[in-house]
């Protein structure tokens, strides 16, 4: 594997085993990586590697400039996610037979399901998707994790009221023999230095009660950590429809799961990490999760740097609704980026499509959804590639996780009655192809960031019916529960799984008709899974 010879480049190898990433700081830790590499996936053509290196040295002031027009339209249908285009340099007649030849066969043996078969023109097409360069959010800095005390401010704004089923939050603390031959807090600049032990406090359900439970681990051991954190959380070990439990920073950066392997150096680091960050949040479901902590909660965060100026700023996350989680960060996108989004997608706008349940075969689209839509890939676009990178840096969920983006145009009356961005497999039985998708359910949308791209004076909100826990809604036409009213540049979060990773029925949502005669919505979407697909590279 050979880097760029940039200060701060990275190597990401993915496969189902897990994830390191490595910088060319020192061939040192490039050979350390890929003896680490060798010995646990021998068999390279069977992983799913993704590679990139990236560098975020961008000329700053660079002015936002618009590239060649024209989408890449992905005739999907509607909510089903279109498949990925992969580099191809045969003729485009050797291409289009060998396609179609793959598509009648898939068909005839059924394994395909007819709604996926609207994307034979996109099969078809002779693009690939290649690593865009840049610095990219799908990658975690080997630097330790900003240090975050376990003070009563700093809980306050990761704690709730009530236990959030999948989320805890733990307090480490490094201990230190005294004179005496007590253990005892080290100061925190101290905190790197030589401890006995460490003592871990639990916040179960990241509960803001008074009772709390606290644990000292006698090694430097990961492992030992490890069992301390599956008994005193009861966490559950990866099932075939659950992924496996993650530990982050107080940021968001990942910082270990339950599936990692780790060498001694790997350990060290981690165990490194652990004290450095001292404020810790697991998320059952394996995927970071932004604590909503109440309704009107608000966090400010900063964003990665973009990759065409350089510059990086500062959002404020508000909280809207617990139930479901539903988040709403203002001045998002620019204005400029809101026009150039519609520009791009407007040639392909044509009416949606829907991934229909098995109770629904046979009926129209139209019965539910009257809007127009599209999806635009960001290949060779760096304006729509700085803005994944930012849905990424948001999320704190890496970039690889994304889908390609669906834009949105809904006219006078035109909505979307309430619906789940997930797929629950139950209502799949008759579709091998959306199954096979899901792995059965282990894999799944996790959340969307909903990008609002014009204002609308009448109507158009984003409608969550059930809100609060209230009842699934009699008439999922109504325009019920929490109304989100559309502002250019805003954009909205909400998660279809919770912290655990099940399905969240509370999630329903639906985009109500635009009233105003001289209204126009135009929105986007991101869907983000619960585990890496092959739609965005790194």
């Amino acid at each position: 594997i050979q880097p760029q010879t940039t200060a701060d480049a990275t190597i990401r190898v993915r496969s189902g085993y897990g994830v390191l990433d490595l910088d060319n700081q020192t061939e040192l830790d490039l050979a350390r990586g890929a003896r680490h590499f060798e010995s646990h996936w021998r068999t390279v053509s069977h992983c799913n590697c993704n590679m990139a290196a990236s560098s975020s040295k961008k000329k700053a002031g660079t002015k936002v400039t618009k590239v060649k027009k024209g989408a890449v339209s992905y005739y999907g249908a509607g909510d089903t996610p279109p498949s990925n285009s992969k580099p191809n340099d045969r003729p485009a007649g050797v291409h289009f037979a060998t396609a179609s030849f793959a598509v009648l066969l898939c068909f005839a043996c059924g394994v395909l399901s007819p709604p996926l078969l609207h994307l034979r023109d996109e099969l078809l097409s002779s693009q690939s998707v290649s690593a865009a360069s840049g610095s990219s959010s799908d990658r975690h800095s080997l630097s330790l994790p900003q240090h975050v005390p376990c003070t009563k401010a700093n809980l306050d704004s990761f704690l709730h009221s009530a236990p959030v089923k999948g989320l805890h939050v733990v307090c480490v603390e490094s201990l230190q023999v005294d004179d005496d031959g007590n253990e005892v807090p080290l100061a925190a600049e101290r905190r790197l230095e030589t401890r006995s032990s460490i003592r871990l406090t639990f916040y179960k359900g990241a509960h803001a009660a008074r009772l709390k439970r606290r644990v000292n681990v006698k090694s430097n051991s990961w492992e030992d950590v490890k069992v301390k954190l599956v008994t005193g959380l009861s966490l559950m070990p990866e099932t075939p429809i659950l992924q496996p439990w993650a530990l982050f920073s107080a940021m968001g950066d990942r910082i270990v799961g339950e599936r990692d392997k780790l060498n001694n150096e790997m350990n060290d680091r981690t165990m490194s990490s652990l004290v450095s960050s001292e404020l810790l949040v697991i998320a059952e479901g394996g995927n970071w999760i932004w604590p909503g902590v109440s309704e009107g909660f608000r966090r400010e965060i900063e964003l990665a740097p973009s990759t065409i100026t350089g510059n990086s700023k500062n959002v404020t996350i508000e909280t809207l609704s617990m139930k479901p989680l539903v988040l709403s960060i203002s001045g998002f996108l620019a204005d400029e980026e809101c026009d150039y989004i519609m520009e791009k997608a407007a040639p392909t706008m044509k009416y949606s499509g829907v991934s229909l349940k098995d109770a629904d075969k046979g009926r129209p689209a139209s019965d539910w959804r009257t809007s127009q839509s599209t999806f635009v890939a960001a290949m060779g676009d760096p304006i729509l590639r700085d803005i994944e990178l930012r849905t990424a840096s948001l999320t704190r969920v890496p970039v690889t996780h994304q889908e390609f983006v669906q834009v949105l145009r809904y006219g006078v009356t035109e909505k979307y009655d309430a619906h789940h961005d997930f797929f629950d497999p139950s209502s799949y039985r008759s579709d091998p192809g959306t199954l096979q998708l899901i792995e059965n359910g282990k894999k799944n949308r996790y959340a969307t960031v909903f990008w609002y791209l014009t204002d609308v004076a009448r109507g158009g909100e984003t409608c969550f019916p059930r809100h609060g826990g209230a009842p699934p809604p009699r008439d999922f036409s109504m325009c019920t529960g929490l109304k989100v009213k559309p502002q250019k540049g805003k954009v909205i979060i909400f998660y279809s799984l919770d912290a655990s990773g099940e399905m969240d029925p509370l999630s329903l949502h639906g985009a109500c008709p635009v009233l105003g005669k001289e209204d126009i919505k135009w929105a986007a979407n991101k869907w983000l899974w619960n585990a890496p697909m092959s739609y965005v590279p790194p």
